[in-house]
């Protein structure tokens, strides 16, 4: 038996349910799911238990559910945790079961996380930082490996741990993988995919459309995913209708990890609008990987993460400048020849 539990995620998570349940399901392992969202999806099978609980449910309520329901289950082999808060729960499930091997899943680089969202005044926030390290630090010793899902850009934040690392990057499956380009993409499509935030260069990309559309008036893009707050989401919608693009630029909901593939193969350049910050110059966008999967041209800002992966197979723009899209967009990437 082999438990993972979730606290932050959606039960259908790309990465833990899609490539990592799904895969251990494929080789025959029985799984316990543990997850809290709001989200009604159950993905129970004969080889999967999933039990969800409501955001209602505070994570320490949370972690003591799980923590009481894994005391009656059948001989454990493994226990994996895909968020900083639950540490205290893989702590209470080593004390008591010493032979279980615990696995802590770190997403992202959180010191890079906390230091691009959080609104505190510089010291106050690296001394925040530093209480969450510590804390952390505190609970390693109850975990016995560590997957990372980048490859660090500046430095290996578990180095001292002494601990086992491995790094499972956000590879697309095989099946993903696109042979037929050029049959359904539709020209002059752009797409951006994955969390809608300033941090995210999108309001760059609008300025840049405004641009392009003078030059290519059929071009278009999807931006999809959830805006990460809704006075940003009014702020795009606004800005999309001042610039005249309602016909240029479509908005569209969140959709199923497994429908993305279709959308992707729909069109003809993907774009990666992402601003400058401490999370941006750690963490690899996993859409770079599914963007090239699907056979799509691609642009995007420079920055290291992204450069590791590719060089001279992409166009680069500079972070936080709507012109430097617009060159890009319009040296190749669009084909005017279409129109005319």
């Amino acid at each position: 038996m082999i438990v993972i539990v979730s606290c932050h995620h959606p039960p259908d998570d790309e990465r833990i349910y899609h490539k990592q349940i799904c895969s251990l399901v494929e080789n025959g392992h029985s799984i316990s799911y543990y997850t809290r969202s709001n989200c009604k999806i159950n993905l129970s099978t004969p080889l999967i238990k999933h039990n969800n609980y409501g955001l209602k449910t505070s994570v320490n309520t949370f972690i003591n559910k799980v923590n009481h329901d894994l005391r009656t289950l059948e001989y454990i082999r493994v226990l994996q945790i895909h968020e900083t808060a639950l540490l205290p729960l893989l702590k209470k499930i080593k004390l008591q079961f010493p032979y279980i091997k615990t696995i802590y899943d770190v997403h992202e680089n959180m010191e890079a996380l906390y230091r691009t969202f959080s609104k505190r005044i510089k010291p106050l926030k690296e001394m925040i930082i530093y209480l969450r390290k510590y804390q952390e630090n505190l609970y390693l010793k109850y975990v016995d490996q560590i997957i990372l899902a980048n490859v660090p850009m500046s430095n290996q934040p578990y180095s001292k741990s002494g601990l086992p690392i491995s790094i499972i990057e956000n590879f697309p499956e095989r099946k993903h993988l696109s042979f037929s380009l050029e049959s359904k993409k539709r020209p002059n499509s752009i797409v951006y995919h994955g969390h809608l935030g300033p941090e995210r260069g999108i309001k760059d990309l609008i300025k840049a459309m405004g641009h392009v559309k003078a030059i290519q008036p059929k071009i278009t893009l999807s931006l999809i995913g959830t805006f990460r707050t809704r006075g940003f989401q009014r702020e795009v919608l606004k800005m999309i209708h001042q610039l005249n693009l309602e016909d240029n630029i479509f908005v569209i909901d969140q959709v199923p990890h497994s429908r993305i593939w279709e959308i992707l193969e729909e069109h003809s350049v993907g774009v990666i609008p992402f601003k400058k910050t401490p999370l941006t110059e750690e963490n690899t966008p996993t859409k770079l990987f599914e963007m090239m999967a699907s056979g799509l041209e691609i642009v995007a800002t420079k920055l290291s993460p992204i450069q590791n992966f590719v060089d001279d197979s992409i166009y680069w723009a500079i972070p936080g400048n709507p012109l430097s899209f617009l060159i890009e967009f319009t040296s190749g990437v669009i084909n005017p020849q279409v129109l005319y």
